[in-house]
């Protein structure tokens, strides 16, 4: 439904605030509210009793709801308001009570600011103490957040107005959701500096208001924006599959389907030391091989590095394999050593034409915030999946714009060509959670029930847009077969599978 307040219309869906606009131009992403537990999972919301009312220029929304549990049990209320008037001022208001003792990373309101228009632009904050500052969205992913202890921020919009937002009920900071593969700046309540989990005891109450101000049209923020000059896209991107992790045996007709696309390589996993490495290595090759495609080894190495690489590079030696790029990641750490990095030499004269990437199996975050000198390595490396914090369809597809500021942002920080070495729609690994035996992810939970449909052929069309404005150099999505892959396990396609070029055959 879309709603008006003086010059502003947005989007209202599911009780929040979407894609608001001015003069055509997006100002916030989303305005809404959320309950995280301690593993920063998102707690559902259950919304009843709501009102719309709603004219020209102005509305008034009212509705109750609960935050459930995985057995559907409400163990959190809130009544919200949001209200919006002729001259464009929005408040939102939410007022909650745990039903229950309640473990939570976080309790309370987001916003989300679009990339497009307001990275590398002005904001000026005024702080919980009183005082003010100013500062700019970062134009690259920014590794820590860069606006603290927030109280109310000002920002403009290039080549647009002025916006002021207050906040109430809590401290707020912003964090760069680029990070985690979200378009969006988030600037949410309570600061992570503060211990988390909070223990919100049955009957405790939060309160919480945002103020969105009416825009001023001419604004005179003293400071103005770096110039800058976008790199012109000039190159195609390598395009690889990954290997199915549903089904060792690929059908005839599987390989078939696989063989009309513009494919330039097939990604594994391979983890050393295990007991059956080599066997699986083994079948991989033969799948490759069956495809006609070079394999990138995502190679992940545990506690033995030196011997663990050295019987891997003895193999590809003995059997002569068709290898275009090797992974480099450790078990322990979530981006390559630096120890590893240094030995990168040593094997490229004993595996002269592969090429070595360096970087992470995770989220682009990781890439940002542990770094390292990459000058050995032939590419630096991430993955990407678009539902770090939310999970409906309207968000995936705005993420996607997300892979061109990673792969800008990776290039400027590495100096080296960027490989997006995984996209799942989902995530594979959860790298924060708080017991290493929950860092690998089922493959159950990897699975979306909307890979098969045609909300992933239209995902894909959107990662396509953004891979090709990009200057990625290679990126491999979604896997072969199963409810992960492109295709049924009998070779039936999926929507997805229209998406990928095919090869012209004359």
């Amino acid at each position: 439904m879309i709603l008006q307040a003086g010059k502003y219309a947005f989007l209202y869906e599911q009780g929040s605030i979407r894609q608001l606009k001015h003069q055509g131009k997006e100002i916030v992403r989303m305005i809404y509210f959320a309950l995280r537990d301690h593993n920063w999972g998102t707690f559902d919301k259950v919304i009843f009793d709501e009102v719309v009312q709603k004219d020209d220029t102005s509305f008034q929304i009212h509705y109750k709801c609960n935050h459930v549990d995985e057995a559907s049990t409400a163990i959190f209320e809130w009544e919200v308001a949001i209200n919006g008037a002729d001259n464009g001022t929005i408040s939102f208001e939410i007022s909650g009570k745990a039903l229950i003792d309640v473990r939570s990373n976080r309790a309370g309101f987001c916003v989300l600011h679009p990339i497009k228009g307001i990275a590398n632009q002005p904001v000026s904050l005024l702080h919980e103490d009183g005082s003010s500052s100013t500062s700019i969205f970062p134009r690259y992913i920014s590794p820590e957040d860069p606006f603290l202890m927030i109280r109310s921020m000002t920002w403009q919009v290039e080549d647009g107005a002025a916006y002021r937002m207050d906040f109430e009920g809590d401290t707020f900071e912003t964090e760069d959701q680029r990070n985690w593969g979200d378009a969006s700046f988030k600037t949410f309540c309570t600061p992570l500096s503060k211990p988390f989990p909070v223990l919100h005891k049955k009957g405790n109450t939060v309160f919480q208001r945002i103020t969105l101000h009416p825009p001023v049209e001419n604004p005179s923020l003293e400071m103005k924006p770096e110039q800058t000059v976008l790199p012109s896209k000039t190159t195609t991107f390598q395009l690889g599959i990954g290997a199915s992790v549903e089904s060792v045996e690929l059908a005839k007709e599987v390989i078939d389907q696989l063989k009309k696309l513009q494919l330039t390589h097939y990604r594994i996993d391979l983890a050393l030391p295990s007991a059956s490495w080599i066997t699986e290595f083994s079948t991989h090759c033969e799948n490759a091989f069956d495809l006609g495609l070079p394999l990138e080894v995502a190679l992940t190495i545990g506690e033995e590095e030196e011997k663990n690489l050295e019987e891997f590079v003895s193999i590809c030696q003995q059997n002569r394999l068709n290898i275009s790029s090797v992974l480099l990641f450790s078990k322990n750490e979530v981006t390559t050593p630096q120890r590893i990095i240094d030995l990168i030499p040593v094997f490229k004269k004993q595996l002269p034409k592969i090429k070595f990437g360096v970087g992470t199996n995770y989220n682009f975050t990781e890439l940002n915030r542990n770094r390292f000198e990459a000058k050995e390595a032939d590419f630096v490396t991430f993955s990407y999946h678009p539902q770090a914090h939310a999970f409906d369809n309207l968000t995936i597809l705005e993420n996607a714009e997300t892979l061109q500021y990673q792969t800008e942002s990776a290039e400027h920080l590495y100096n080296k060509p960027v490989h997006i070495n995984f996209i799942s729609l989902r995530a594979r690994a959860n790298p924060y959670a708080s017991s290493l035996s929950d860092v690998q992810i089922p493959i159950s939970k990897q699975i979306d029930p909307r890979q098969s449909t045609d909300f992933t052929k239209d995902w894909l069309s959107e990662v396509f847009r953004s891979l090709s404005a990009s200057t990625v150099a290679s990126a491999t999505l979604l896997r072969t077969v199963g409810e992960l892959g492109i295709l049924s396990l009998e070779g039936t396609p999926y929507p997805a599978f229209e998406i990928f070029p095919k090869k012209n055959h004359h």
